[in-house]
Order: C-alpha cells, then sequence, then structure tokens
C-alpha cells in the first residue's frame, strides 16, 4: 500500500519538476496511478514467498445469489403480496436514504465548484442530481445499488481536468485558468468500468493492498484546498505561520481551534455511529447539525466569524469590506 501511494504521489509531483522535456512530465506525472499500480502489482508477481489477497471480480455478468431471485424484482411481492403498511413504513427509510444521498452529492457540488476553480456549467450540477434520483429509481428494480456522488473520485477526476498557469517569476504560485468541463472523460470512465466485466483474468491479479494505496493517494491529493484540512494543520503551527486567509486574520486563534474542534467531535461522532449497529441513525445524527449551526454556534461565534469559518466559497462576502464605508461610495444625487 505504500509503495503504491509513494509512487504515485512522486509521478504527480514529477510533472512540475525541471527533468525531462514538459510534454514528457505531463504524460508520467497523468498516468502515474496506472503506471503505480502496474509496478506493485508486477512485484507482486516476481515475489513468490509472500502471500497478498487479490482483488476478487466475479466471472460475468450475473445476479449475486440466482437462487432467490432474477433479474427483475417485482415491486408488489415476487411470492406474496406486499402488504399495503409496510408501503408506508417504508417512507421512513426512503427518507434516510434521500438525505444520505442528497447530502453527499451537495457537498461534493460545492467542493467542486469552488469560485478558484472558475467553472461555468453549474446547471450541469442539477443534471446530475435528476439523473442521480431518476437512476435510483430505475436500480431498485433491478436490485442494483444506488447511484451517488463519489466524492475523493470526483475531486480526482476535476484536478485531472484542471489547467494551471505557469509561474512568471521566483515565487510565484501556478493559478487555475480553467477547468475542462465536459462529459466525455466521465461517459469513458463508466464505460471502461463496465467493460472491467470481461478484464477478470487480469484484475484478480491485482493485490487489495495496491488499491487501498490507490484510495489512499486519492484522499490525501484530494485534501488540498479543503478549509477544514488547512485549520487541522494550524493547530500545530504557530500563528505566525498561518496563510493569509480570511479565517485565520479575522478571527482569533483560540476561536478558530475551538471551531475545529467542534468539527473534529462532529465527525467522530459520525464515525462511531457509522461503526455500529445503529449506522442507519446516521442521516439523523446528520440532521442534528443543522441546529447546532443556526442556535447554538451563533452564541460562540459572532456572525462575520461563522461567514469566515463556515463560508461556501473560499472568500466570504461580508456586507461592508474593512476599513471601507458603504456611503462613501454611494454616489450623491446632483
Amino acid at each position: 500500500m505504500a509503495g503504491t501511494f509513494f509512487i504515485a504521489y512522486f509521478l504527480r509531483q514529477f510533472k512540475n519538476s525541471r527533468f525531462f522535456p514538459g510534454k514528457l512530465r505531463r504524460v508520467i506525472g497523468d498516468f502515474g496511478v496506472p503506471i503505480a499500480i502496474f509496478a506493485m502489482s508486477m512485484a507482486d508477481v516476481f515475489i513468490l514467498d509472500t502471500y497478498t489477497e487479490k482483488l476478487k471480480v466475479p466471472k460475468g455478468l450475473d445476479v449475486s445469489n440466482s437462487t432467490a431471485r432474477t433479474w427483475f424484482i417485482h415491486p408488489l411481492g415476487k411470492n406474496n403480496d406486499f402488504p399495503i403498511w409496510m408501503m408506508f413504513a417504508s417512507i421512513i427509510p426512503a427518507l434516510l436514504v434521500f438525505i444520505l444521498i442528497f447530502m453527499e452529492s451537495q457537498i461534493t457540488t460545492l467542493i467542486i465548484s469552488k469560485p478558484e476553480r472558475k467553472m461555468v456549467k453549474g446547471s450541469g450540477f442539477h443534471l446530475d442530481l435528476l439523473l442521480i434520483v431518476g437512476m435510483g429509481g430505475i436500480a431498485a428494480l433491478f436490485g442494483l445499488p444506488w447511484l451517488s456522488a463519489a466524492t475523493v473520485r470526483t475531486v480526482t477526476h476535476a484536478n485531472a481536468l484542471t489547467v494551471m498557469s505557469k509561474t512568471s517569476g521566483p515565487g510565484g504560485k501556478p493559478q487555475i485558468e480553467e477547468v475542462k468541463e465536459q462529459r466525455i472523460s466521465g461517459l469513458l470512465v463508466a464505460v471502461l468500468v463496465g467493460l472491467s466485466i470481461l478484464m477478470e483474468p487480469i484484475l484478480k491479479l491485482i493485490p487489495l493492498s495496491v488499491l487501498f494505496g490507490i484510495f489512499l493517494y486519492m484522499g490525501v491529493t484530494s485534501l488540498n484546498g479543503i478549509q477544514f484540512f488547512d485549520r487541522l494543520l494550524f493547530l500545530l503551527m504557530p500563528p505566525k505561520y498561518h496563510k493569509d486567509a480570511p479565517y485565520a486574520l479575522k478571527v482569533k486563534t483560540w476561536k478558530m481551534h475551538v471551531f475545529t474542534l467542534i468539527q473534529i467531535l462532529c465527525l467522530a461522532a459520525l464515525w462511531v455511529v457509522k461503526s455500529t449497529p445503529a449506522s442507519l441513525a446516521l442521516p439523523f445524527i446528520l440532521i442534528l447539525t443543522v441546529p447546532l449551526r443556526r442556535f447554538l454556534l451563533p452564541c460562540i461565534f459572532r456572525d462575520v466569524e461563522l461567514k469566515c469559518l463556515d463560508a461556501e466559497d473560499a472568500v466570504p462576502t461580508f456586507d461592508e469590506v474593512e476599513g471601507q464605508d458603504i456611503y462613501d461610495e454611494a454616489p450623491l444625487s446632483s
């Protein structure tokens, strides 16, 4: 796992190095993940005295238990009639599933559509949500898993489509120029996932530890630019090393750390609930964060502090700019 992660991460950083021509560096960096998978899988093949658990891939396309059901699941029951009372009782678990899918989709949308990415096709997110809802109903008739936004994979996909500017001087940082907004790459990913059914002889040779290394790589590379992760690092840094961000400049350091600790406690509570038999109550725990944000946190933090610490955008918007009187800027009628 560690070898796969470090190879993929090193090749990602190699793209911004000074070795080899720029086009060759970009090719190596863009295909760092397949190179890491191939390299570590070949290492596993040649090391014969060590057992590693391999990826389990089903042969062909078939239902998980062909003796229990067929491809189509009758909504009114197969052997017996579906009770009417259970139809209405199903509203409760359906509501829980809706909360999970909706919140995961919206969180992914907020991460992807940050202003610094300069994305312009915002209506695509609404179409995606409509397709997820429609496909969810169809998938239930065939016993297929529900669709939802894959946050880590989506962020990694967006990063791969991001075009960065070249630094013009020493010490300058590259800036995002644009994101290639299209659906071709997403369609190709879906097609390749479907074709993986025919690649069973090859996929079963990949160790699970290699896949865990790729998952770790995708998670680590997706943390860049997330405010919560930056504030986690600030817990271990002196204030003089904090970057020039509104939540570090306009909020006292101890208050910023208190807000971060509250988020850590909420995250720990979600993880504990998820890891217990009470995992079905996870949506209710998510709902409880709404009154926490709306009623309890304003008792500790001022409104301007919450705008900085809990802003949807990278740069929060204020009613007035500090040091500027809005009345001085308003033109007087002659």
